[in-house]
């Protein structure tokens, strides 16, 4: 029973160890920073459209202080250093040894290293498409808010008749 369990602990930190080079291949940590700096940079704008269509008038500067701070706080939780075991331990945990060799055989690549050089500049026109297409909806979601709002507020009372 030993050395089955021996066996199993030698299988377990192989699968951990190509998980760790796998996640290094693939520029996860890189990613995650640019991710975040991107959805850092796009909420802004995002929250004043938001505010705009509900009709709310807030101090955007305060709400871009508040976001500033929201996102300091998911940057620090959600940083690499904070999530780099439960990855690797996600990956070995998913993908069997042979799969993650063939992955990290990808990764090593030509095509596979295209994919991490272009990686980060598919995500920019990603996310420039979606403010694209939030965009266009958001004369819609602003009409919505308008009925909304005008739905919400009371209906006049009716004039007492005078005595």
């Amino acid at each position: 029973m030993a050395m089955s369990a021996w066996a199993a602990f030698g299988q377990d930190a192989t699968r951990r160890a190509l998980a760790e080079e796998l996640l290094e291949r693939a520029n996860i940590k890189e990613s995650m920073e640019k991710s975040l700096a991107m959805v850092r940079q796009a909420i802004p704008a995002q929250m004043g459209q938001m505010q705009k269509a509900y009709g709310q008038t807030n101090d955007s500067a305060n709400v871009t202080r508040e976001m500033d701070q929201v996102m300091d706080v998911v940057a620090k939780e959600l940083s690499w250093d904070n999530l780099k075991e439960s990855y690797i331990t996600l990956y070995a945990e998913t993908f069997t040894k042979e799969e993650l060799e063939g992955i990290i055989a990808f990764y090593k690549s030509p095509a596979g290293q295209a994919y991490t050089k272009k990686l980060p500049q598919l995500m920019q026109r990603s996310m420039e498409l979606s403010q694209k297409l939030i965009q266009q909806v958001m004369p819609r979601i602003q009409a919505l808010a308008k009925e909304s709002q005008s739905a919400a507020k009371p209906a006049a009372a009716p004039a007492k008749p005078s005595p």
